[in-house]
């Protein structure tokens, strides 16, 4: 932004922020304070119309979003309810001033949100100032890369203030993570910048420049963070031991950032214990990534995992401490053994105290807009979650010769050349980054992520092959750019610049022309474009974020491991993602392009395998499943233990986690409700003979339906209605005749046809049954024959139907989403008075479920 642009848009932050301190304007508040802001204002900082207009977009971009509450399982030891941190008394000087860090990037709202989040979160940690010894074992679940690093940040200040004395923060797995999390630490806590913190050669100046928090006032130096590691260091009891760093001596609170590594974990206990064996002071260690590497995955008669074993001796080594575990995927952590020691203490990591879902922000793009099936009103007229657009499949065809699923490390000994997609994803995202720098300057980080190898070999070839076509990209831009394009189109990069740029109709986008894009921007964006290979061999520091942090960044970041875990990749507008896994866990994490995208959420794009995309849809609905279970016992004050993990299974395709860190689960019948519950099958079968059975038992059963039913009601479209034909008062041996001869594909796993129709029998409750046809939108007409000479005209609701080239004879209902009908479908029956006071209850946002649950109070 410009001087005068950043100096209106901060203002504009202020005046909204003091004018709406207990609510989120609306987008048209915000438009109208910044022009009357902008009028005032004129004279001394004037703005073009288009500064203005970005101004507009910003302010809501970075204001208009709302955050949900948190829901919590806990045990019933009523440690929460003596609500020992609200009764607690101290000047919260380190929330306090994270606090005011906070609103100057979110809305007051938001981090008053985040405030009664944490405060209930600090309830359920230990008090560190009772007498009382205590071990403590929580864990928080958020989505991937959707905040939980600033919800474990904000409970790092209020522990301070609440008397915890040590902080331990475990930062997963790979040193750039662990350097990542000690930044992010340093301005968010701290206030200090650690890079030369703990180098004895380092001048003193050098050691106390003030970051972040830091730069807020009051600028009290008595009131510090004594850190045990820095930016240059994981722990290092030399290192620590030079410094004449000890926890004897200590004031205020001690932090340790370090990685989950048994040499470094093991040696941290060791140093600890040298004077005794048990430390009277406070601890509180956060796992970042809890279901990484913490899990004990050994066999029960054999000794646990090295990190597992570390990290718990860790935690006895403190009279008073709590394990606050924090994941996106907590599949492995359900299936820690719960037993107690013989001393009544938690004798491993699982979460027996508490375990809390976190929530969502509404700005946050996560699986569920990507690939959600999507159950509110809408859904029809979007066909997705918000962005569709945002997915390009990958043929698996194109990748014969390159990055086939099942290849070895010595793939990087053949490989030569990239495949079309991966050149076109590179072209796209010096596009983005172009048309980037014009919106927002060019000192904003920009990434783009390829994660197509797990060999670090063949990721460094990769990145090779990457550098030498930028490299070709720059050169040709530098030295034809300049060219009438009639010329300038003749070199073949420049041709494919083009063809990228018409495919995704990006001058709409960018606002300008592609000869204005090439001759004056494309250069200058490709020209700072690094790439860089992030994995062990290439070492901690590949993306250095740090030392571009006035610059901005714009990297290829190319590896596997290191890129599936935790990393924040920032400014990551375009991913290319050719990867196949089992696990939901792993999926999920893999997931880096899950975040917030304020600025540019019409930008990113993710290339994927067409394998991946089915499997990503597939989970999505899994993981709701599962969150909505942990809601709706937490609603029954059911406890941890309570909780039994219902994630849907396909044994042949998908796995819940890998089948080590499942050791202590078992194979039980459990009693699956369907209350509430749409089962559609969006998958069917690609054989004639099957299609056609299946036809003939839809028509017979509706000529049976209309003969049984008590009426057949006609419902007129009306507004936020549904249109279709209603029978009412259908015997329920028609439903179990269509249930039981109904050939559903086996993709279809919530619809278990023997299952259904026992149950259906055996409930005396469903004796009685609604039919409907929904009508649609299709211009196709079918004309259905009721009997008597009656016949209706139906149109259908229009759905995309696709051969599914990765699953034998199947096709795709609505392609990877699991939806058949329309969003909303489920208010069939009810009264438009009914439906308009749901909508009402639901404050314009009713899903599925909110009429389901109508209907079902409706029932006899």
């Amino acid at each position: 932004m410009t001087e005068n642009m950043e100096v209106i848009y901060n203002m504009a932050r202020t005046m909204i922020d003091t004018t709406y301190k207990d609510k989120l304007p609306t987008e048209d508040q915000i438009k109208e304070e910044a022009k009357k802001l902008r009028s005032l204002m004129s004279a001394m900082y004037p703005l073009s119309d288009e500064e203005f207009e970005f101004i507009k977009r910003k302010l809501s971009e970075d204001i208009v979003h709302s955050i949900g509450y948190a829901d919590t399982l806990r045990s019933r030891d009523g440690k929460h309810q003596q609500g020992w941190y609200r009764l607690s008394e101290n000047d919260g000087f380190f929330w306090n001033r994270y606090r005011q860090y906070l609103t100057k990037k979110w809305s007051r709202p938001v981090v008053e949100r985040l405030h009664k989040t944490t405060d209930d979160i600090m309830n359920d940690l230990g008090d560190p100032l009772s007498e009382d010894p205590f071990q403590r074992r929580g864990l928080l679940l958020g989505d991937v890369q959707s905040g939980k690093t600033a919800t474990y940040t904000a409970i790092c200040n209020k522990a301070a203030d609440a008397g915890y004395r040590v902080i331990i923060v475990l930062a997963g797995m790979m040193e750039n993570l662990r350097i990542q999390t000690q930044e992010r630490l340093d301005a968010e806590f701290v206030g200090l910048d650690s890079k030369y913190e703990l180098d004895k050669k380092a001048d003193s100046s050098m050691k106390n420049t003030r970051v972040g928090v830091g730069k807020i006032p009051p600028l009290d130096d008595s009131r510090r963070i004594t850190r045990f590691t820095s930016v240059a260091t994981d722990f290092s009891a030399s290192v620590v031991k030079s410094n004449g760093l000890n926890l004897n001596d200590l004031r205020g609170t001690a932090l340790f950032v370090v990685k989950k590594n048994k040499s470094v974990l093991n040696n941290l206990h060791k140093w600890l214990t040298k004077d005794e064996d048990i430390l009277n002071l406070p601890m509180l260690l956060i796992d970042d990534e809890a279901d990484n590497a913490s899990v004990n995955t050994n066999a029960e008669e054999k000794d646990p995992t090295a990190i597992n074993a570390a990290i718990n001796k860790i935690l006895i080594t403190f009279k008073q401490a709590t394990y606050l575990g924090i994941t996106a995927t907590p599949f492995a952590n359900i299936f820690i053994n719960p037993e107690l020691g013989d001393n009544g203490a938690a004798k491993d990591l699982f979460p027996r105290h508490f375990l809390t879902l976190l929530p969502t922000p509404d700005n946050y793009i996560g699986a569920d807009r990507i690939f959600g099936n999507g159950c509110d009103d809408d859904w029809d007229n979007r066909m997705v979650g918000f962005f569709n657009d945002s997915i390009i499949p990958i043929e698996n065809e194109e990748q014969e010769g390159f990055f086939v699923f099942s290849h070895k490390k010595d793939l990087a000994d053949e490989l030569v050349d990239l495949p079309p997609s991966l050149y076109e994803a590179t072209r796209y995202f010096c596009l983005a980054t172009a048309i980037s720098d014009i919106r927002y300057g060019n000192n904003e980080h920009r990434t783009m992520m390829v994660n197509v190898s797990r060999f670090t070999d063949v990721q460094n070839v990769t990145a090779e092959l990457v550098q030498d076509y930028v490299d070709q990209l720059r050169s040709d831009l530098e030295n034809y750019s300049q060219l009438p394009y009639e010329q300038a189109k003749q070199i073949r990069t420049i041709r494919a610049l083009h063809m990228v740029w018409e495919e995704f109709a990006l001058e709409s986008i960018a606002g300008m022309t592609w000869e204005n894009m090439l001759k004056n921007h494309l250069f200058k964006a490709v020209r700072r474009i690094e790439v860089r290979a992030v994995n062990q061999k290439t070492g901690a520091k590949s993306l250095d974020y740090y030392n571009y942090k006035n610059v901005g960044m714009r990297v290829i970041a190319i590896g596997g491991n290191s890129l599936s875990r935790g990393l924040t990749l920032e400014g990551l507008c375009v991913s290319y993602f050719y990867r196949n896994t089992m696990m939901y866990d792993t999926l999920l994490q893999m997931g880096r392009w899950f975040g917030y995208r304020p600025n540019y959420e019409d930008l990113f794009k993710i290339w994927m395998g067409e394998d991946a995309i089915g499997w990503y849809s597939y989970i999505t609905d899994a993981f709701n499943e599962l969150k909505e279970e942990l809601r709706d016992m937490a609603r029954q004050h059911l406890t941890p233990e309570d909780f039994g993990l219902k994630v849907r299974q396909n044994p042949g395709s998908l796995i819940v986690t890998a089948r080590n860190k499942m050791r202590s689960g078992i194979k039980v019948p459990v009693r699956v409700t369907l209350s509430a519950r749409m089962i559609e099958t969006a998958r069917l079968w690609n054989d004639p003979d099957i299609i056609s059975k299946n036809n003939e038992l839809c028509l017979q059963i509706i000529d049976e339906v209309n003969n049984d039913a008590d009426c057949l009601q006609r419902m007129e479209s009306y507004k936020d209605g549904y249109n279709a034909l209603l029978w009412r008062g259908v015997s329920k041996d028609t439903i179990i005749k269509l249930v039981n001869n109904y050939k559903s594909h086996v993709w279809n796993l919530n619809f278990q046809s023997r299952a259904l129709a026992e149950f259906i029998e055996s409930d005396r409750d469903l004796d009685v049954w609604d039919v409907a046809i929904p009508m649609g939108s299709s211009e196709n007409e079918y004309i259905v024959d009721l009997g008597n000479g009656e016949k209706v005209v139906v149109h259908p609701e229009k759905r995309i139907i696709t051969e599914d080239k990765t699953v034998s004879k199947m096709l795709r209902v609505s392609e990877r989403h699991v939806r058949v009908g329309a969003g909303g479908c489920s208010k069939i029956g009810l009264e438009k008075a009914q439906i308009d006071q749901l909508r009402r209850d639901a404050k314009g946002k009713p899903t599925d479920k909110t009429y389901l649950v109508a209907d079902l109070m409706s029932c006899p």
